[in-house]
């Protein structure tokens, strides 16, 4: 595609999600020019600055360097304490060049925003935070349906066992493995 072509298909992406209603100013972020409130389709192919992951829904982009980030971005914390990394506080920085996240061990390229130890050369994706941080408050929700499911699957095999005795045993090479299954799970 040319270059026209790209700037032919943002520009009708952009008249898609062009829906301004605010205009702030990120001194942390993007602290060179205002940032304007739009909400991006769901087309939308613009990545976040801070996460990477393309922004959707309510976010705020800057239309001279092209910067887009979520709305849920814009508010992160410069720092934070984190629970798998307990040793130092992190901090919110700009990649100055590409490393690896040590939770999901992808990279993000320079330029990118990562939380950072520096005595400990520890980094964390914003977006693992917030998925491990999320996982840990609805862990008790998660062992509940597990438990669920354990309880209703030992339920249907004491029925396939049933069954298996009144067709001679037909289903036990079938039913061996999976009750050893569900016993371990």
């Amino acid at each position: 595609m040319s270059m026209e072509g790209v700037r032919s298909k943002q520009s009708i992406e952009m008249a898609a999600v062009a829906n301004a209603s605010a205009t702030i100013k990120s001194g942390f972020f993007h602290p060179q020019h205002p940032l304007t409130r739009y909400h991006y389709s769901e087309a939308s192919t613009y990545p976040c600055a801070a996460c990477e992951r393309v922004v959707t829904g309510t976010g705020y982009r800057c239309d001279e360097c092209n910067f887009n980030i979520h709305e849920a971005c814009l508010g992160l914390p410069g720092s934070i304490n984190f629970g798998q990394h307990r040793e130092h506080e992190l901090t919110l920085g700009r990649l100055g060049a590409s490393r690896g996240c040590d939770v999901c061990r992808e990279t993000s390229q320079a330029g990118c925003y990562m939380f950072h130890c520096s005595p400990c050369n520890y980094d964390v994706h914003p977006r693992c935070i917030f998925l491990l941080t999320r996982g840990r408050e609805s862990n008790g929700a998660l062992k509940a349906t597990l438990k669920a499911v354990k309880v209703t699957l030992k339920i249907g095999m004491f029925g396939l066992k049933v069954a298996n005795v009144f067709t001679g045993g037909l289903l036990s090479p079938l039913l061996h493995p999976i009750d050893y299954a569900i016993g371990n799970m």
